[in-house]
């Protein structure tokens, strides 16, 4: 049995800010975070590999936390995990305190894995032990099937690749690689990457560092017949020149936010390749406490913002003042009353340039055996009332649905296409807790409804991860090329 998929990610520097510009290691952990959710969500692999580097100094004082931090991130993978450490993550029985030790050899699917831990040699090189290459050996010899070498420092035949580290007994290591399947060499350490090729049966890789611009990993593929490999680059940066603005930011002040700092998501979406940012706090959570947002006190037609020691608004803006500029813009998600009516200030609207409107909460959802067909003119009410106040986008249209555990009615994908049409709205593409129905953004496209990239951050590793919009675009015929054509600007207009 083979067809496999592995992500494969390296080099993490986990760790202070160092003399290397390049390495991000300030931000490693987000990155980290990032990458893990998208494996999760959208990759679904057979198998995470890590390896190496995954601090930048694992002598630092702050190396447990670090390597903790790390772990519990690691713990959300879907998939079984194998960590290596490499040069920078100090002394391996140290490492093993915090991180699962992987047996040396193990199968999966039918393909054969190694571990290594090679000793390093002058200039950042590595060599394999004499053990180590008798063990590789009669693993090769006995098992016909495709075999994966796992190391830090790269393996492959000198002069073949332009990387500057190998093995410095490669030759002999190769040697012993060979037999009567294919065998992959998979490592980490250069930073560039190293490009997957293959001599004879023998293929190599070694993939590039996840602290680096544009911040990659690998999802590696041996296919079905277990005679060839693939590699499929992921990017956690968005292409530059796509200009993409991430309109659905949240802060501190939601009641579902995690850790979100508006200075830290403002240097986050410059690093992930975004052109700006609207911040989009949640009117009711500026207005009501949170025992009272989660009842939806705020939903009652004609309901009076309370005022008091809840009230909030003015903390937010100036939260948000220090970073405003021609990039970043500010913004409310207004909440909705029952009939439609925005949840917001007057005084507060004035504030935006960014006005979002979303339907968290429909009265017929709340009951214990909802009808559909009743919710479905609940929702085109309120949602035809709250167009026509002049909002520019609508948030993660038909969302209330999935988060009442109940599927969209189909049936109201077209008027909600009209009426945004008619009001000049756009509507959000958004994959917070929700899977945007790929019809209705069709509908959207074919009635020439612009649309907007909203990541609805509630934690910082969201903001601009934009992968999932792309790619729905994509399907739907738009290419990247396109999507300027089709999407709102950024900030206000």
């Amino acid at each position: 049995m083979v067809g496999l998929k592995i992500a494969v990610l390296s080099d993490l520097h986990v760790g202070d800010p160092g003399p290397i510009e390049a390495r991000r290691s300030e931000i490693a952990d987000v990155l980290l975070l990032r990458a893990i959710h998208r494996i999760n969500r959208y990759l679904h692999p057979d198998l995470t590999v890590l390896l190496g580097d995954l601090l930048d100094d694992g002598q630092a004082p702050e190396a447990d936390r670090w390597r903790r931090t790390i772990r519990e991130t690691l713990d959300l993978l879907d998939t079984p995990v194998v960590v290596l450490p490499g040069n920078h993550d100090g002394d391996i029985d140290a490492f093993y305190r915090d991180f699962p030790r992987p047996p040396s050899a193990f199968t999966l699917n039918g393909v054969r894995f190694l571990v290594f831990f090679d000793p390093e040699e002058p200039g950042w090189n590595a060599r394999r032990t004499e053990q180590d290459i008798r063990r590789l050996a009669g693993e090769r010899r006995a098992h016909a099937g495709p075999l994966v070498s796992l190391q830090h420092v790269p393996l492959f035949p000198p002069g073949r690749a332009t990387c500057p580290y190998n093995l410095v007994n490669s030759p002999e290591v190769l040697r012993a690689l060979r037999g009567p399947g294919i065998s992959l060499t998979l490592s980490g350490h250069e930073h560039k990457g190293m490009q997957l090729f293959r001599q004879d049966r023998l293929f190599f890789a070694a993939t590039p560092a996840l602290c680096e611009v544009p911040f990659r990993f690998w999802m590696i593929t041996i296919g079905d017949d277990g005679k060839d490999v693939s590699v499929h680059d992921e990017r956690l940066r968005m292409p530059d020149e796509l200009r993409l603005f991430d309109g659905h930011v949240h802060t501190r002040f939601a009641y579902c936010g995690e850790n979100m700092v508006v200075s830290r998501a403002v240097s986050l979406a410059r690093d992930f390749g975004l052109a700006g940012l609207g911040f989009a706090e949640h009117s009711a959570h500026l207005y009501w406490n949170r025992q009272d947002c989660g009842r939806g006190a705020y939903a009652e037609p004609g309901v009076r913002i309370p005022a008091g020691k809840h009230l909030r608004a003015e903390d937010y803006f100036a939260a948000i003042e220090p970073a405003l500029g021609p990039q970043v813009v500010p913004g409310l998600e207004a909440d909705l009353t029952y009939a439609g009516e925005l949840v917001l200030r007057p005084k507060d609207r004035a504030r935006c340039r960014l006005l979002l409107a979303a339907v968290h909460r429909l009265p017929e959802l709340q009951t214990p055996n909802p009808d559909l067909d009743k919710a479905a003119d609940e929702f085109l009410h309120i949602v035809s009332r709250a167009l026509s106040a002049g909002v520019d986008v609508l948030a993660h249209p038909f969302r209330v649905f999935r988060r009442s555990r109940q599927p969209i009615p189909e049936k109201l994908y077209a008027p909600t296409v009209r009426l945004l049409r008619e009001h000049g709205v756009a509507a959000e593409i958004n994959y917070h807790t929700n899977e945007p129905p790929e019809a209705f953004v069709r509908l959207c496209l074919d009635a020439g409804v612009r649309l907007a990239f909203g990541s609805d951050s509630h934690n910082l590793y969201e903001v601009g991860e934009f992968r999932p919009h792309l790619a729905l675009l994509e399907r739907c015929g738009v290419p990247p090329s396109d999507l300027s054509e089709i999407l709102r600007p950024g900030g206000p207009g």
